[in-house]
């Protein structure tokens, strides 16, 4: 028989009851080994050397850092649920609503590579079950008036190529040096707070401590340079069901990683892991305690 499908690891930190901080990974398969899991339950055919897409695409370092945070948090007496997706975004993207179409430069929910229909109906029902547990999580967080964190972490230069039968051969080009250097550097911390037309749903006080911590430590920070909460997107879904309550984080994978890596799982150093950390946890202990408008 086949193992289970395991598509979350949740975990808690500080004194037992309802979680008054979510923060959730939905891109929190970054090891090796969650591919490999779940590219042994696939039966069709996939692209040559996939994992190397996989390692590019996925956001290591962000389940080192929601821990390193959670962590410091939970010492200070906070309740904090972390929730860690387990199913790699190269076979289906849990931080997209899969019925919704993406706009150009967006990764679709679920490949065009995925062509067996068996995998598809495997892939949509783990992204289901992924779903229901992370719209649980939202609830148990931010309606009673907590706090919830999507924490993503993104490559150093915007990459641009087509998400095919071909990306894996797209991306080597892509990063050979001579082409590497022509992409855009990304900022290195970018808070994801507005939507397409501009509605900003993010916590604006969170928004305004992080940026000033990470301005007095020397880190640029930027708001919606890379992207914006696109409707597409579940981290839209959250922050719409949730207004004031959700931000989402995007954390550029040289400030963990040592030194990130594109086609090779990369070590993530606890150090430079728990200087951002401190940063992001003393930002949102004070928004914690700050009393309700």
């Amino acid at each position: 028989m086949p193992e289970p499908l395991v598509v979350s690891e949740p975990e808690r930190f500080g004194p037992p009851g309802a979680a008054e901080l979510l923060i959730e990974v939905p891109h929190g398969a970054t090891e090796r080994a969650d591919f490999e899991r779940l590219r042994a339950r696939l039966r069709g055919p996939l692209p040559a050397g996939l994992a190397a897409y996989f390692h590019v695409n996925t956001d290591e370092g962000a389940p080192e850092l929601a821990r390193q945070v959670a962590a410091r948090l939970g010492r200070a007496g906070h309740r904090v649920l972390v929730l860690r997706c387990r199913i790699p975004r190269t076979f289906i993207d849990v931080n997209r609503v899969v019925d919704e179409s993406v706009d150009p430069g967006m990764s679709a929910g679920l490949p065009a590579y995925i062509g067996d229909p068996g995998d598809r109906e495997l892939l949509l029902v783990a992204h289901r079950l992924y779903s229901v547990q992370a719209a649980e999580a939202y609830r148990e967080a931010c309606a009673g008036g907590g706090l919830a964190l999507a924490l993503h972490t993104y490559a150093p230069r915007s990459v641009e190529v087509e998400v095919d039968a071909s990306i894996v051969a797209a991306l080597r080009r892509a990063y050979r040096p001579q082409n590497y250097a022509r992409w855009r550097v990304r900022p290195p911390v970018d808070l994801i707070t507005e939507t397409p037309t501009g509605e900003n749903l993010a916590p604006a006080a969170l928004v305004e401590r992080l940026r000033a911590a990470l301005a007095a430590a020397g880190i640029a920070s930027a708001e919606n340079a890379s992207y914006r909460l696109h409707p597409a997107t579940t981290g839209h879904r959250h922050s719409r069901a949730y207004p004031r309550s959700v931000l989402c984080l995007e954390v550029r994978r040289d400030l963990l990683g040592v030194p990130w890596r594109p086609f090779v799982e990369s070590r993530i150093g606890p150090r430079k892991a728990a200087r951002i950390a401190a940063l992001l946890a003393a930002a949102i202990a004070a928004e914690l305690r700050a009393p309700a408008p």
